[in-house]
């Protein structure tokens, strides 16, 4: 396991237990939302875990789902609406996007977060809110703060307990894990029973990816793997069920460095078990380029004497 993530996993150990806020952030895709769902685990909480994207919602809105609301609060507010803090009870819950939530729905935010209290839009009467908040942002707190995209009591209040979820690049070990976790989903996420594992080959192929995406873009290239190889009757998702995808996996450059590009295609025909025609489909080229690169040779310099 990376350094990286041993440090986050010690921390996360850290600061279950406590009902202190938690700043979750990282990357898009890195996994914060599965990582909030481990620390509420953690933490031994009797109630639930639940996730909300606050994402870009206008501040009136945001209110309204946070902290619900009673009738006549709008014109078509005819019945009380609890918000998601009352809904989460006494378990976690996480607030995704935090970064592009309204400052001053921010500060209402920080109030609960403080001392626990909280009126619904359009009341009066002090509530109690008893959840664990966790926080989850793209970048790290000092850096949106600058940016005023974080409010600065938030930040300085709470931000020392904070965890970086490292990117996938940086914990390629874990890859495997991943996919394995994404195959074990497919069904309920599909609704359609199919494979229920890979092959080495694919495996060792996913290994070898490079995710921009990091974890969400692993898991969306095995579910439309999955599916594929469903629609075939293949008992294991394949190499080449990974289609257009391994273009990014093996990033064969046309024009790039032909030493770089022949290691690609040895890789490519590694997992093809040595066919050519499979390799260049693998890579989206041409046979006759899969047979060029093969037989690049490396030039060296002569040694001046």
């Amino acid at each position: 396991m990376a350094p990286s993530m041993i440090e986050a996993i010690s921390r996360a150990h850290a600061f279950a237990p406590a009902k202190t806020p938690v700043i979750l952030y990282g990357e898009s895709g890195t996994g914060k939302t599965f990582f909030a769902e481990y620390l509420h685990q953690l933490s031994g909480r009797s109630d639930g875990f639940h996730a909300f994207s606050v994402g870009t919602l206008a501040p009136q809105l945001a209110e309204d789902e946070l902290f619900g609301h009673v009738p006549g609060a709008y014109t078509d507010a005819r019945k009380a609406r609890p918000g998601r803090i009352v809904t989460a009870g006494t378990g976690t819950l996480l607030l995704d996007d935090l970064h592009t939530l309204d400052l001053g729905v921010q500060t209402k935010l920080l109030q609960v977060m403080e001392r626990g209290t909280y009126s619904a839009v359009g009341s009066d009467r002090v509530q109690t809110g008893a959840c664990r908040f966790a926080l989850a942002m793209t970048d790290d707190p000092e850096t949106l703060m600058n940016k005023q995209k974080l409010l600065e009591d938030l930040r300085y209040r709470f931000g020392a307990c904070d965890i970086w979820i490292p990117p996938l690049r940086e914990r390629r070990m874990e890859i495997p894990f991943h996919a394995e976790r994404a195959l074990q989903r497919c069904a309920d996420k599909t609704g359609v029973d199919g494979p229920t594992r890979f092959s080495d080959a694919a495996l060792s192929l996913l290994a070898e990816g490079m995710y921009e995406g990091n974890v969400r873009q692993l898991e969306g290239i095995v579910l439309s793997a999955y599916l594929l190889a469903r629609y075939q009757g293949a008992p294991a998702i394949d190499v080449q069920h990974f289609g257009i995808h391994l273009k990014a996996v093996f990033r064969y450059q046309r024009h790039g460095n032909p030493e770089a590009n022949r290691r690609v295609v040895q890789k490519a025909l590694q997992l093809a078990a040595g066919n050519v025609q499979k390799a260049a489909q693998l890579l989206g080229v041409s046979r006759n380029t899969v047979i060029g690169a093969r037989c690049v040779q490396v030039r060296t310099e002569p040694k001046r004497r």
